[in-house]
């Protein structure tokens, strides 16, 4: 069982709410945001809450650089949680370059708000980042909306959809999200190490909440950028090889089928 000094359990979010119709009563649009709101905040919550965040399938990270790109890596097609709970679906592959922090295909439409923080022109060290990916939203389709009256606005225009899509980033630092998470797992490891007598009695300890985190980020991939000799005109960058990628600081997140084959694995073991 946990003891007193187990950190205070804390679930994140706030109460929901969700419309409630009527007759003769006046729908706007937002009536219809606050029905969105409601229905994504409880798929998150499911996600963050019952199954946690990490690699589901796919994401793999491969070198493939080139003579002009030298640190491109591509990204296989997968899914993953968030650690607030969003889904990111990525169908297609995508390149992503080390340097630049230019992603293509781009799921969006929109661009990246802040330009990309390219890669220092020179380094005699290796260089270690994380390469996250974080669920994104993307306007599209866009329509003419209808005048106010006066005509005056008639070729304004609205985006009619909203996508989900994704982006692609190279942390220098581990995200927080993944610090917290390797705590709560070895704090939990631990209590069940001391409730070994507990649990051949029938009984099991009830695990903490995991910490609140804004942070939407989830590491791919552990890259070792190679050194670069030279400085400016001159510099010449080392390929980006298979030896630079690991995945020793990604979280997997075993999905029911995956889980339901290495029990059966195991157990025949």
């Amino acid at each position: 069982m946990l003891d007193a000094t187990s950190p205070t359990c804390a679930a994140c979010g706030a109460p929901l709410e969700r419309v409630r119709y009527f007759p003769r009563q006046l729908i706007t649009a937002d009536d219809m945001r606050t029905e969105q709101h409601y229905v994504l905040e409880r798929l998150k919550r499911h996600n963050r809450f019952l199954h946690g965040f990490g690699v589901v399938c796919g994401c793999q990270v491969v070198a493939a650089p080139t003579d002009a790109s030298p640190w491109l890596v591509q990204i296989c097609p997968g899914y993953a949680v968030a650690p607030p709970g969003d889904e990111i679906f990525s169908p297609d592959p995508v390149t992503f370059d080390l340097q630049t922090g230019v992603q293509a295909p781009d799921p969006c439409t929109v661009a990246w708000p802040c330009p990309p923080v390219p890669v220092g022109a020179a380094n005699a060290q290796q260089l270690v980042g994380y390469l996250c990916i974080a669920h994104a939203e993307c306007v599209t389709r866009p329509v003419r909306v209808h005048p106010a009256g006066c005509g005056c606005d008639q070729l304004d225009c609205e985006y009619s959809r909203i996508r989900d899509a994704y982006q692609l980033k190279l942390l220098w630092t581990l995200p927080p999200s993944h610090t917290a998470a390797k705590a709560w797992d070895s704090a939990w490891a631990a209590t069940l190490t001391k409730s070994r007598e507990v649990l051949r009695q029938g009984g099991l300890p009830v695990p903490p909440c995991m910490a609140c985190s804004d942070d939407g980020w989830v590491v791919l991939a552990t890259i070792a950028i190679p050194p670069t000799q030279g400085i400016g005109t001159q510099a010449t960058k080392t390929p980006i090889a298979s030896a630079n990628i690991s995945f020793l600081d990604r979280r997997v997140l075993l999905s029911t089928g995956a889980l339901q084959v290495m029990t059966e694995t195991f157990a025949g073991v």
